[in-house]
């Protein structure tokens, strides 16, 4: 016998060795080192692959990885990387420790005094770093970048891990310029820059440098010359000089400069480079063809276009020096006149004062024929140069005759103006018209036109010429066929234009389609109906962010999605000829837009599932052997994760509906399961995203929830005119029953229900209509429709009524037209109904949704006697703020503790049983 136990003891632990070690149950302390993926770079030559990889809390990393040998080098805290385009080198911050800002934070330390970052510079040939204290900004040309720029503060200040106030000396101002030669490690070191320029395909470098003394400011502009390293002074004098800019091989340059001491100034504007060497005054209130009263404005854009030919700049009124104050600001009154004859609601214009009070117009120096012209003012008040500016049209917009009945009319109506830039000669073509845009070149003006839904198309040359609806003749609705809110539907969009400017392709649900704008030839689809005969959407993807036309003598990528399985990938197919698209790579996931190298075939771009963590892969344009490169979340496999069904079943209404069940990773059937329904419009689209765990800002998490053992059900909803909250129950209850009809793990005593804003509104109207759920929380509901279509959304100021006839409110009528339907539709009048406890979540700093909102429901619950919390998050918005992480910490578990008490009669928290008197804020948080 004691032989035995001796046999068992010794194989126990190998036995125990070999059964399966249960997984872990994810938990909140589980959020801060879950990493995201963001900043992907990629060389001109693909040579270089560059991306962050950074945990919710705590400090990232930057990856900088090798296409060929897939070496991978790891930068601790880089950030904001920019790339060379041989991949010779990469650019970027170091962030400070997250530890020495959190000390910092804990002293009060102010925002301009907290410690900053580094510049990092890695040259890729040798793997040096090379590290520089103090940063404040960098710069390099895109396409000859054989010295880099970066400004740091000035030495006195450069102890970046010591906090307090940093100041800079009599006499001084600007930061330390650090120009740095690749090829050689020299360095070129000038005190007091403001501003420094890299032409984008020069090698130069612009810089301003300012010098204050007793009684005057002298202002210096300098070029660095790329070859020799030679500095020239361009231009000195004493006032204050802004807004440098070059223009692409850094040839031209321009500034505004003002000789004003005062701190409202009035600018001129200079030019320099081209055949005069020295800069000279092109711009400035004396200027023929400037407005009486009228100077350049330092609060709009200089710009050279593409070819070097104009430099836009911005005008407006001389700003004048304010009087001195002589009343008593008590003696002055304060109010606010709403006028119902202004364009824009007063709570829109307390918005954008300080907008308007910078506003400028548009207007152009033609540096060829040394001439001004002012293209914008106050009857024109937008001019926009067709396509990428290459032309010599413009489009001008005039929109304020329509912008009062944008309160209740979102359609958006202008008038639009053909612009001529080289001789500001405006002719009218178009009137009372929605959103339309130019061609690449201007020979076109287009729209979709709602009246018919059509894309309506104006040749621009010719003043007699009609609008053509190109698109009447397609077999095929061009626009949104699932669109089920009042407002008319809008279109599919549009892939671009050829070359020639003669073929416009647009796509309807499925394909892609070439239209003929003269109107000659009947449309084709150049997709020939692959698309619409597999159920498969098919989308043109632009690969160059420079690129004006459709290209003809190559084939395109196209994006995919199959409306039958949620499978996405990619097509390629020559959009000039009617042929079937080849796929190149479909499968059960989602992909992300891919990112390609300027002057090669390698892709970036990223895969994910609801079990596999969107990483970043690389591959050529066949996406044939791809290699994953990145590895973000490894510690997935450790945790119990999250299984998906794709449901179908019939609503109440007899549509045909889908939805998606998660299930626990251990999911067993033989158990009885409680579930959360999370709903918003349709969702079974995103069947294959990937849910990364992270703390609720409004909402659930869905792989939280099923780790911890909870089925969450995503219904999608169809809806009705007149009749959002019925809508929302035939889809969300009916879908809930079928679920339990077919799976009996559904435990239909144990169903909660969650939803955020338009998702809010619907569960406080669902638990008005039915006890089948156990608990609710509704974030930022509407409960009373009579008083929200009356009110403001504070974030923008515009009015709330177009939401309600026009859009997703879906009543499709005016309160007076339609009572009945904003009544019945409002929770709040059904409140006595109510037996399912309730938690809502209002800030009180909701730009959205007003937050008397939720205090409405609340009160109205409060005094019927039912169990009714209400979370107000101070000063946060519609949703908690993405920073906001004690916040979003605090909501995630008051959230997962209401759930867990009504769904798995887990003992009710303090919070919930005792309240939190306002005397103990701070205090305790009554977990």
């Amino acid at each position: 016998m004691q032989k035995l136990l001796w046999i068992v003891f010794l194989t126990l632990p190998c036995w125990l060795n070999g059964q399966p070690t249960a997984k872990k149950v994810l938990s909140s302390g589980d959020y801060a080192g879950w990493k995201t993926i963001s900043g992907q770079k990629i060389s001109a030559g693909g040579q270089l692959l560059v991306f962050e990889v950074n945990p919710q809390q705590g400090d990232g990393e930057l990856q900088v990885v090798e296409t060929a040998s897939g070496k991978t080098r790891v930068v601790p805290r880089g950030k904001g990387a920019g790339v060379a385009p041989a991949g010779e080198f990469v650019l970027f911050r170091i962030a400070q420790p997250e530890d020495t800002l959190r000390k910092a934070r804990l002293n009060k330390v102010k925002k301009e005094e907290m410690p900053r970052d580094s510049l990092g510079l890695l040259v890729t040939s040798s793997g040096a770093m090379i590290k520089y204290p103090g940063l404040k900004s960098f710069s390099f040309s895109e396409e000859h970048p054989q010295w880099v720029a970066f400004t740091l503060e000035p030495r006195a200040n450069r102890d970046t891990t010591r906090t307090g106030r940093r100041g800079k000396g009599p006499g001084m101002t600007g930061d330390d310029l650090i120009l740095y030669r690749i090829s050689t490690g020299d360095t070129l070191r000038f005190p007091r820059v403001t501003e420094f320029v890299c032409p984008k395909k020069g090698g130069s470098v612009y810089f301003i440098s300012q010098k204050k003394d007793s009684l005057v400011t002298w202002s210096a502009l300098h070029r660095m010359d790329a070859q020799t390293g030679g500095i020239s002074l361009l231009f000195t004098s004493p006032g204050y000089m802004k807004k440098l800019v070059t223009d692409e091989p850094g040839r031209q340059y321009a500034f505004l400069f003002s000789t004003d001491t005062a701190d409202t100034k009035v600018y001129a504007l200079y030019l320099g480079g081209g055949d005069a060497e020295a800069p000279r005054l092109i711009a400035g209130p004396e200027t023929p063809g400037m407005p009486a009263g009228w100077s350049p404005s330092e609060n709009g854009t200089l710009r050279f276009s593409e070819a070097g030919d104009m430099l836009w700049l911005a005008t407006a009124p001389t700003p004048r020096q304010k009087p001195k104050d002589t009343i008593p600001d008590e003696e002055k009154p304060r109010v606010d006149i709403w006028n119902w004859q202004d364009p824009d609601l007063m709570s829109q214009q307390l918005k954008e004062v300080e907008r308007e009070k910078k506003r400028s117009y548009a207007a152009l120096w033609l540096t060829g024929e040394g001439k001004f012209l002012q293209q914008a003012d106050s009857l024109l008040p937008e001019v926009m140069p067709a396509g990428r500016g290459k032309g010599e049209l413009a489009l001008g917009v005039y929109d304020l005759p329509y912008r009062r009945i944008r309160s209740w009319d979102r359609e958006g109506m202008a008038d639009y103006h053909l612009v001529d830039l080289r001789s500001g000669e405006r002719r009218l073509l178009a009137k009372a018209t929605g959103r339309a845009r130019l061609s690449p070149r201007g020979r076109y003006l287009w729209w979709y036109e709602r009246s018919d839904s059509t894309i309506r198309v104006l040749p621009t040359g010719d003043p007699q010429a009609l609008p053509r609806p190109v698109t009447r003749d397609l077999p095929f609705p061009i626009y949104n066929e699932l669109n089920d809110t009042p407002g008319s539907p809008g279109p599919y969009g549009i892939a671009g234009w050829s070359s020639d400017e003669r073929y416009l392709f647009l796509y309807d649900r499925y394909d892609i389609w070439k239209t003929d704008a003269e109107g000659r030839e009947a449309p084709v689809c150049v997709t020939s109906g692959y698309g619409r005969q597999n159920q498969i959407t098919l989308r043109y993807l632009s690969l160059d962010p420079e690129e004006e036309f459709i290209p003809g003598n190559r084939l395109s990528l196209l994006s995919a999605f199959d409306h039958q399985t949620m499978s996405a990938g990619f097509y390629n197919a020559n959009l000039h000829e009617a042929a079937t698209p080849r796929a190149l790579v479909m499968s059960a996931h989602y992909y992300g837009t891919p990112l390609k190298a300027r002057n090669s075939d390698r892709l970036l771009w990223t895969r994910e599932s609801a079990t596999e963590f969107p990483d970043v892969w690389t591959s050529d344009l066949s996406f044939r052997k791809p290699v994953k490169i990145s590895n973000a979340n490894p510690q997935q496999a450790q945790f119990n994760w999250l299984t998906t069904e794709l449901t179908e079943w019939t609503s109440f209404s007899g549509e045909k509906l889908q939805g998606i069940l998660y299930k626990p990773g251990d999911f067993d059937p033989s158990r009885k399961y409680p579930m959360v329904v999370y709903f918003y419009e349709r969702n079974a689209q995103n069947l294959h995203r990937h849910p990364v765990p992270s703390p609720s800002r409004s909402t659930i998490n869905r792989a939280f929830y099923a780790s911890n053992g909870y089925l969450v059900f995503v219904p999608d909803i169809t809806y009705r005119d007149g009749f959002p909250g019925q809508s929302a129950y035939d889809a969300i209850v009916s879908g809930v029953y079928a679920l339990a009809a077919t799976r009996p793990w559904v435990d239909l005593s144990r169903v909660g229900l969650q939803g955020q804003s338009w998702g809010g509104y619907q569960t406080a109207w669902l638990i008005t209509r039915t006890g089948l759920f156990a608990a609710a929380m509704a974030g930022a509901p509407v409960s009373n429709m009579t008083s929200a279509y009356g009110g403001i959304r504070w974030e923008s100021g515009m009015s709330r009524m177009a939401q309600y006839e026009q859009s997703q409110s879906r009543i499709g009528a005016t309160l007076w037209d339609k009572p009945m339907h904003y009544l019945e539709n409002s929770p709040l009048f059904a409140a006595p109904q109510i037996t399912t406890p309730l938690l809502i979540m209002h800030n009180d700093n909701d730009g959205a949704v007003p937050w008397s909102q939720g205090i409405e429901m609340f009160m109205a619950l409060s005094r019927l006697g039912k169990p009714v919390w209400m979370l107000n998050y101070n000063g946060e918005p519609h949703n908690l703020k993405d920073e906001s992480w004690a916040n979003r910490m605090d909501l995630d578990k008051r959230m997962f503790q209401f759930f867990n008490h009504y769904l798995k009669g887990d003992p009710m928290p303090e919070w919930m049983e005792r309240g939190l008197p306002a005397v103990r804020k701070g205090e305790s948080l009554g977990y």
